[in-house]
């Protein structure tokens, strides 16, 4: 828990609050608003994100609509901020804090303290509850991008999957984060057998990954678009296809302190990744 938290100047991602952010991620969550945008023409688009924790992705998504597409659009987040790990299957340490913060107010706290940093003018609705009681009760097609970053075990995210596709509109796209390993690349059976675990590492690379994600969106979509652990998938009229983001301009999330802004740009241009 934090003894004080200061979000006078900037936005607040110290400790648990940051850790969770993947800016590596955000830069093609930027990307992929890119996309869309230009496939849409300058309509506004609308983005329904499921899971806001501290607010870097929500953050990320009004940059995104800024630079993009002139700011026209709507974000919309869904979030709980109450504790959501089975205690019988918290990995680690850090998901123990988490779910410990959430036990209180001040995840949500901070979530809307951060969000006096959207860009002016963003068009943000914010509904707290659970994603199982808030996503039917939309209407279907509603959305051009669905993000789900929410509870990441196989119950969990296989329910916002159905949800979550029946929100998006023709040409839209639904996505999503912590997708490390795909299910080709892994045996993720495990996440059916235990429905409630959130993260294991892979024996055979070494990769911490989420079993539940991996085995959703395998069997929902097979083999994904994506991008470091953020994946994305188009809905066309014959079904689902997957995102081309060649050509996308980088754009870095601007609540990354300038080291950590350095090291993400290191890194991308090391791997090959802009």
């Amino acid at each position: 828990m934090t003894d004080k938290v200061d979000t006078a100047s900037a936005p607040y991602f110290e400790g648990i609050y940051g850790m969770t952010a993947n800016p590596t991620r955000q830069v093609f969550m930027i990307g992929l608003v890119w996309r869309v945008a230009l496939d849409l023409g300058g309509r506004g688009i609308d983005i329904l994100e499921v899971g806001s924790w501290a607010g870097a992705s929500a953050l990320t998504w009004g940059q995104a609509l800024e630079i993009h597409n002139e700011g026209r659009g709507a974000l919309t987040c869904i979030d709980a901020w109450q504790p959501y790990y089975a205690q019988e299957e918290i990995p680690d340490d850090v998901s123990q804090e988490i779910n410990a913060a959430l036990e209180t107010n001040e995840p949500y706290q901070i979530f809307s303290d951060n969000m006096r940093f959207l860009p002016p003018g963003t068009d943000l609705r914010v509904r707290r509850g659970w994603s199982t009681d808030i996503l039917p009760s939309l209407a279907a097609e509603t959305y051009d991008i669905v993000y789900l970053d929410g509870d990441h075990c196989y119950a969990g995210i296989s329910a916002d999957l159905d949800s979550g596709c029946r929100l998006v509109r023709d040409g839209g796209v639904i996505c999503g984060d912590d997708l490390e390993l795909q299910g080709h690349q892994v045996d993720a059976s495990i996440a059916a057998q235990r429905p409630k675990l959130d993260k294991q590492r892979d024996e055979a690379s070494g990769t911490v990954f989420h079993p539940g994600v991996t085995l959703a969106v395998a069997e929902r979509f097979g083999e994904v678009s994506a991008w470091n652990g953020f994946w994305a998938m188009r809905k066309v009229a014959d079904g689902w296809q997957r995102v081309n983001l060649r050509g996308m301009p980088a754009h870095f999330p601007n609540h990354l302190s300038p080291k950590n802004l350095m090291g993400l740009k290191a890194y991308l241009m090391q791997h090959g990744l802009i």
